[in-house]
């Protein structure tokens, strides 16, 4: 191949290559390696947009701090005084002088204070604000973590029960054939396997819809892929019995008393979230900033003080100088500054109204996530140690029984369609009580299993 051949070749090669790359980048993009649910919140932290977006806030808040509580800019003016209309610029008459003059306003005393106060507690708010962004990415990661979670051991769980139907099914037309079996047994085991094939198909569509959206959240591409995800062992630990252990339920309703579970008193975690969640931590400082400005807006009519000193340099004469102290006269107080203060006033007592009920909303959520978690840990110690195993062994039993026709294939169908569907409920409410563990932690503003 001649060196003008291989140019060609290589440049062809290279315009195939720049053609194709942005449509199989995001395949190749790294998948989130080994990575559990703290990892990628991590990389959420670091690359999420709304984390970022509410950094600047808060550094948008502490610019403001530091400019606050500054007394206004001093005024310099040069002019002249008393000059004659038919000569301007002339100087000499007594009474025309070139003057400089410097003029400063004072607030009354304690108002730089209290802009002072409202703009520190504004930053407060941001951070805290900050702070309650963090905690909703975190929870939101992992809700849908957990999700591809559940997705994929559905998967699993499909694929299993589609080959085993698979096996019924060669029995099934083994048996039809030496005249044993009946057809509309070979053609329920189809009908069972076409319906698992869309359910296979639906998984998949719900899989990549939830990646989308965890990439979203950790700022990658929608089809960046994913390891494996799993739930940490303290999650599981907390939502299932320790092997071996007798199972104690924690609810009253389904044993004689509640065991000293993983998860704290309702009560406890109320006093927890009150004390330390982030938007109610935000808020009261925003309440405690409009308490500034009310403070405030009560001193609108006090008189600021206009302080101003010049000096008139007058041609061929002694100059002169000029100190002068001027205040507002406040002759509309009744219809300006007071209706001012009193909205002022109604604003802070509208946000302590709205704190009040942003208390009660959480403590109704944590009412609801604690609820939830002990009836997920409830059920699934059910699942795990009573019906799970019933269930494997009523199928076990059946699928020995079918090929001696001591058991039906409406039976046997039966009994892998109910262990299926347990085997489903057991991922489902492991995945549903990390996400309601996850979602409590938000609400709370820390860890919550003791």
């Amino acid at each position: 191949m001649n060196s003008c051949a291989r140019i060609f070749l290589s440049t062809a090669l290279m315009a195939v290559l720049i053609a194709v790359l942005p449509t199989v980048l995001p395949f190749l993009a790294s998948p989130v390696a080994g990575q559990d649910a703290e990892a990628l919140i991590a990389f959420a932290r670091a690359d999420n947009p709304e984390i970022r977006a509410a950094a600047e806030a808060v550094e948008a808040a502490r610019a403001r701090a530091r400019a606050s509580g500054l007394p206004p800019d001093p005024m310099l003016g040069i002019g002249l005084v008393n000059a004659l209309v038919s000569d301007p610029l002339s100087t000499e008459d007594f009474m025309t002088m070139r003057m400089i003059q410097v003029g400063q306003r004072m607030p009354y005393p304690g108002k730089l204070d209290l802009e002072r106060e409202a703009a520190r507690w504004e930053l407060a708010a941001a951070e805290m604000e900050r702070e309650h962004v963090e905690l909703e990415v975190e929870a939101s990661v992992q809700r849908v973590y957990y999700e591809v979670f559940f997705v994929d051991r559905s998967l699993e769980i499909v694929r299993d029960n589609h080959s085993l139907l698979g096996d019924f099914l060669s029995v099934t037309q083994a048996r039809y054939g030496v005249g044993t079996g009946g057809q509309q047994d070979a053609l329920k085991a189809q009908v069972e396997q076409s319906r698992l094939g869309d359910e296979v198909l639906a998984l998949e569509a719900r899989r990549e819809a939830s990646l989308a959206e965890l990439n979203a959240l950790l700022a990658r591409p929608s089809r960046a892929p994913l390891d494996e995800p799993s739930i940490p062992d303290r999650i599981v630990a907390a939502a299932l019995p320790e092997p071996g252990r007798e199972v104690r339920f924690t609810a009253a309703a389904l044993g004689s008393e509640p065991e000293e579970g993983p998860i704290p008193d309702l009560a406890a975690l109320q006093r927890r979230a009150e004390a330390e969640n982030p938007m109610l931590r935000a808020h009261a400082a925003r309440i405690a900033s409009q308490r500034a400005h009310a403070e405030l807006a009560g001193k609108a009519a006090l008189p600021d003080f206009d302080l101003t000193v010049g000096y008139g340099q007058r041609g061929g004469r002694e100059d002169m100088i000029t100190a002068m102290v001027s205040v507002p006269v406040p002759i509309f107080k009744g219809k300006k500054q007071d209706a001012l203060a009193a909205a002022e006033r109604s604003e802070l007592a509208n946000r302590e109204a709205r704190h009040h009920a942003m208390v009660n909303d959480i403590h109704a959520e944590v009412a609801a996530l604690r609820a939830s978690l002990v009836r997920a840990r409830d059920q699934l110690a059910l699942l795990k140690e009573g019906i799970l195993p019933q269930a494997r062994a009523s199928l076990e039993s059946a699928v020995a029984g079918y090929p001696v026709a001591s058991v039906d294939f409406l039976t046997l169908v039966d009994n892998q369609a109910t262990l299926f569907r347990h085997e489903l409920d057991y991922y489902r409410l492991l995945s549903g009580f990390a996400q309601d563990l996850a979602a409590l932690e938000r609400v709370i503003g820390g860890e919550v299993l003791r």
